[in-house]
């Protein structure tokens, strides 16, 4: 690398012998840094034979063991994840075979854990989560061995650098995980050291904050952090990471309601990508640009984008995109009322959701399954086949619904917790009770009812290890200019609050609404459990009063 791209510097000198080396690799990352990918990737590939000699010294394999992962980082940008997983191995390799002859002279520990971030990186987009958090912890691992990360004092400042790649890119894992809590202090700490270490790095925790936000649907907070990292990426020189910042400004625009301007941006940052020969991320904005056609009612134009993109995404492997991308195939179906292929297609996404393990995905996809069936409920002509649509919907509606309400005991009580109540689980459960309404089922609708008031158990279990914090916490109250939303919990008393017995909330209890005969809601939540493969309510059970 050279001193105007960030990224793993090195210690001692290859010698004149892989000088060659050394310049190509170099120079292959500038042009890959300016969209020039065929060309970074020839002059990689040519770097990577010189080092294929039978007397390569150490430095020749940590020469080698740079350019295959700075190939393996274009394969995957190109789409092709399974060469991008090949040359992450050969990197890996090298490194080993590198450190086994001259330790870590070369800076070869280094390399070896900014390859293992980016396989992670890689893993990650295939829907193997398992796998990329036990490269990020050996990345971690690496890190610590070779010295503090926070310490730059060998001039190379590798240390610095991979601790924000790790950090950040464990952040974006942790949102993939529906892990936001732990993903926002994530980026903090990516922040933080990136302002300490190389302020161009600062765009890519900004960038996490952002989904964070929209996650919680705080649109000004997002735009916010989205034009701080497209100001940082610009300034940099990165173009791709200045396109996905403008991409995700178009999705946070569309989040928030301004279909044209999203629009309008999202086709803005595809050119830029095409421009600089990244496809698969082109067709993950193809992607978003075939959502925002749908919105704005232009099902034909989501249908010409969608389409390609949805090819792309699936021969790379592209897990979650892939998923978003069949689901949208499935909400043009269900618009046309072709109601087989509405469902053939919500089911693949579903599938695919399941796979990489990411439950509040699932819920999302039968809340959009629930909405489509009730609405060709409305339009069935004989009262029988409307009751059974009605009674489809249901069963798709009240467990998803019942699953978002219990995945808000997973937030620590505060601001991200309501903001999830009254934008996520609530209007489920809102449409779960209008379809047991619809059909008359006036006992179900009561114990709902019941269900809803029992937000949450203020009692902890006895064997938890619960520790108050050591400062009071901020005061999370309403801000200036922002919707004001009660405290579920308590209308006084934040969980936070320093005296209070738990930093988060138990899971409630099921209810026991009538004595005489068995819970009408009972199944419905073991149902749910079953479905999305994590408790709704805690094994008590008590009497409503």
């Amino acid at each position: 690398m050279t001193d105007d791209l960030a990224g793993i510097r090195g210690k001692a000198s290859g010698g004149p012998r892989w000088a060659r080396v050394k310049e190509l690799n170099n120079t292959a990352a500038r042009l890959a840094s300016t969209g020039r990918v065929t060309e970074a990737t020839a002059m990689l590939e040519e770097a990577v034979a010189l080092t294929r000699v039978d007397d390569a010294s150490a430095a020749g394999l940590d020469h080698r063991a740079r350019a295959l992962g700075n190939l393996a980082a274009l394969a995957e940008g190109r789409g092709d994840t399974g060469a991008a997983l090949r040359l992450a191995e050969e990197a890996l390799a090298a490194c080993l075979a590198a450190e086994a002859e001259a330790g870590d002279r070369y800076g070869t520990v280094a390399v070896r854990a900014s390859v293992l971030v980016n396989r992670a990186q890689t893993l990650q987009l295939l829907g193997r989560l398992d796998g990329a958090l036990a490269d990020l912890d050996g990345a971690l691992g690496l890190v610590g061995a070779a010295g503090d990360t926070g310490d730059s004092s060998d001039g190379d400042g590798d240390g610095g650098y991979l601790a924000v790649t790790i950090h950040n890119s464990r952040s974006v894992l942790l949102i993939a995980l529906e892990r936001w809590e732990e993903a926002e202090a994530a980026a903090q700490l990516t922040l933080r050291l990136a302002a300490e270490h190389d302020p161009r790095l600062t765009g890519h925790p900004y960038s996490n904050l952002a989904v964070i936000a929209q996650t919680l649907n705080d649109h000004d907070a997002a735009m916010e952090y989205l034009r701080l990292a497209e100001q940082v990426h610009v300034m940099s020189g990165d173009q791709v990471a200045a396109a996905l910042a403008v991409a995700n400004q178009g999705r946070a625009a569309l989040r928030a309601g301004d279909v044209e301007e999203g629009r309008r941006l999202l086709a803005a940052a595809e050119r830029a990508l095409d421009a600089v020969e990244q496809p698969l991320r082109a067709a993950e904005l193809r992607y978003a640009r075939a959502h925002a056609a749908f919105q704005a009612g232009d099902a034909d134009a989501a249908r010409d984008l969608l389409e390609p993109a949805i090819t792309v995404l699936r021969d790379a492997g592209h897990a979650t995109m892939l998923a978003e991308a069949l689901a949208l195939r499935g909400d043009l179906f269900a618009d046309l009322a072709e109601l087989g292929e509405a469902e053939e297609a919500y089911a693949e996404a579903w599938r695919v959701h399941e796979a990489a393990g990411a439950r509040y995905h699932l819920t999302r996809i039968d809340m959009r399954r629930a909405f489509a069936v009730a609405a060709w409920a409305g339009l069935a002509e004989a009262e029988a086949d409307r009751e059974r649509l009605l009674r489809s919907a249901l069963d798709l509606s009240l467990p998803s619904a019942l699953a978002a309400d219990a995945i808000r005991h997973g937030f620590a009580p505060g601001r991200s917790r309501e903001r999830w109540a009254a934008t996520v689980a609530i209007p489920a459960m809102a449409h779960a009770l209008s379809l047991a309404t619809a059909l008359r089922d006036g006992a179900l609708v009561s114990e709902l009812l019941e269900h809803m008031s029992a937000t949450v158990s203020l009692r902890v279990p006895a064997t938890a290890d619960v520790e108050p914090p050591v400062e009071a916490p901020e005061w999370l109250g309403p801000v200036a200019g922002e919707e004001v939303l009660s405290f579920t919990a308590s209308a006084l008393v934040p969980g936070t609050s320093g005296d209070f017995p738990a930093t988060r909330f138990a899971l409630p209890p099921r209810l026991r609404v009538n004595p005489w005969r068995p819970s009408l809601l009972e199944p419905w939540i073991q149902e749910a459990e079953r479905r999305y493969g994590f408790p709704i309510r805690s094994d008590e059970v008590i009497d409503t009063w």
